[in-house]
């Protein structure tokens, strides 16, 4: 009887010790699925975030870059007749024309729209598409600040004026922002097709 109560004891301690690892083993398991579960659903919510403020970045973007551009041959003429103002030729455009142009390169000039995006993106990250934003940021006030600039002056050694602003540089600084905008696109594409 000895013998038998030995052997019931034993298989009752390893029917209990078993117990308690399959136990363990299923609350464990448990707790990684729900873990799993929870952080699945936040890289959602992260992910989407991210896709609204990349696209955000994306369309004030593009918007600056289409205004900007619609003016840069009003550019060009403002630039043409001050150089032919400091040449002491005849000018081609009114005053009142050039009045015109000036305003409409003045009110496409402002790239905070686009600054406002970047800072948002900046907030979402990761840093590689940060950066991208910062870029495109960078190219659009660049932009801005070379149609702002368009008639300002530069005084020359020999007292008379010229402008600072090469007729090349608004299209030169139109393409980079193009460039910059694309490069954002790639990134941030990259960036949201990763698993």
């Amino acid at each position: 009887m000895e013998n038998e109560l030995m052997i019931a004891l034993i298989g009752a301690g390893s029917a209990l010790t078993g117990a308690l690892i399959g136990g363990a083993a299923a609350v464990v398991g448990a707790s990684k699925a729900a873990r799993s579960a929870y952080l699945g659903s936040l890289d959602v919510t992260r992910r989407t975030a991210q896709r609204e403020v990349y696209s955000e970045l994306l369309k004030a973007a593009h918007d600056y870059e289409a205004g900007s551009s619609a003016v840069l041959e009003g550019a060009g003429f403002l630039l043409d007749d001050l150089f032919s103002e400091l040449e002491g030729l005849p000018v081609q455009r009114s005053d009142s024309e050039r009045s015109g142009l000036r305003r409409a390169v003045w009110l496409a000039a402002d790239p905070q729209p686009v600054a406002a995006a970047a800072r948002q993106v900046e907030l979402e990250g990761p840093s590689s598409v940060a950066a991208a934003a910062r870029a495109v940021q960078a190219a659009a006030e660049q932009l801005g600040a070379t149609l702002s600039g368009i008639e300002d002056g530069l005084e020359d050694p020999d007292g008379g004026l010229r402008p600072s602003t090469p007729a090349r540089l608004p299209r030169e600084h139109s393409e980079l922002l193009k460039s910059a905008i694309s490069a954002f696109a790639d990134i941030a594409r990259r960036h949201l097709n990763h698993r």
